[in-house]
């Protein structure tokens, strides 16, 4: 994420923040769960506890996001690849690691430990419902964070790029073709793929009738298609400026002018072409 965003702090030296389009989807998810999951789950709750379980379990929400994404970080500075942030914002999470892979197991240990963490989270919030069920509150959020945990995992392991089921499919062709270039290739173009099939399914939801759930899954295709094409575009990008010298890139022979002003007069100033 290049925008400017709020930060939360440190953890493990990595710097979390926030970008400012998660408080729109914090919105609109604390309306939906107070609105819709609260009220349809447990009948007769006072009106403020359905919009304070909502608050508490978006925040919860992203807390997953948070460790999820933890996961992916944690395992590449095991393999000294740094990681400079880690932003929340309105798809979810991102951790910014600041070098490629160095291997293609390396790629797809990185790439699986997110959907792990998720899983396992799923696991020990679907363990601990039996010691909650008497506290309604509780047992709500625990079954919401055990569901939507398990959504994290299989929608994340769709196998386009960037999603972690891209990656790890990046890193099986990568292993397979020996070269990282081509795999990457691969894999954004399946990437872009999904992002369009979403995009398509997005549409026919909105046609159908279901505006809401239609422009969200629309919009998230939008978004795979677009991260898969600019990396297409890096990777073409780096294959024209591979073998090349800096030196090719520039030119020796500068025009030059002689200052007129009060500040510059009688220096000469070149300027590259």
């Amino acid at each position: 994420m290049s925008r400017q965003n709020i930060p939360l702090g440190r953890i493990l030296g990595i710097r979390i923040g926030l970008d400012y389009s998660w408080f729109l989807v914090f919105a609109l998810l604390t309306w939906l769960l107070a609105q819709g999951y609260y009220p349809v789950e447990f009948k007769n709750w006072p009106s403020l506890l359905y919009w304070f379980m909502g608050v508490l379990t978006a925040i919860m929400l992203f807390v997953s996001v948070l460790l999820h994404e933890l996961g992916h970080s944690l395992v590449a500075l095991r393999y000294k690849m740094p990681v400079r942030s880690i932003t929340l914002f309105i798809f979810g999470g991102v951790a910014q690691i600041g070098a490629e892979p160095p291997s293609a197991i390396a790629e797809f240990l990185i790439a699986i430990a997110g959907p792990v963490v998720s899983l396992t989270l799923a696991a020990f919030f679907y363990a601990v419902q039996p010691l909650v069920s008497g506290i309604q509150p509780l047992l709500g959020l625990v079954k919401y964070l055990a569901y939507i945990n398990l959504a994290l995992v299989v929608f994340n392991l769709i196998p386009g790029f960037p999603l972690d089921g891209g990656r790890v499919f990046r890193a099986i062709v990568w292993a397979l073709t020996k070269n990282m270039r081509r795999a990457t290739l691969i894999a954004a173009s399946v990437g872009r793929f999904f992002g369009l099939l979403f995009i398509f399914l997005g549409v026919l939801k909105v046609f159908a009738g279901n505006v809401g759930d239609g422009l969200w899954i629309a919009l998230i295709g939008f978004f795979l298609d677009n991260a898969a094409a600019a990396q297409v575009q890096q990777v073409m990008f780096q294959g024209l400026l591979e073998g090349h010298k800096v030196s090719q890139a520039m030119s020796s022979q500068c025009p030059c002018s002689w200052g007129s002003d009060a500040a510059t007069v009688g220096r000469r100033t070149c300027f590259n072409r």
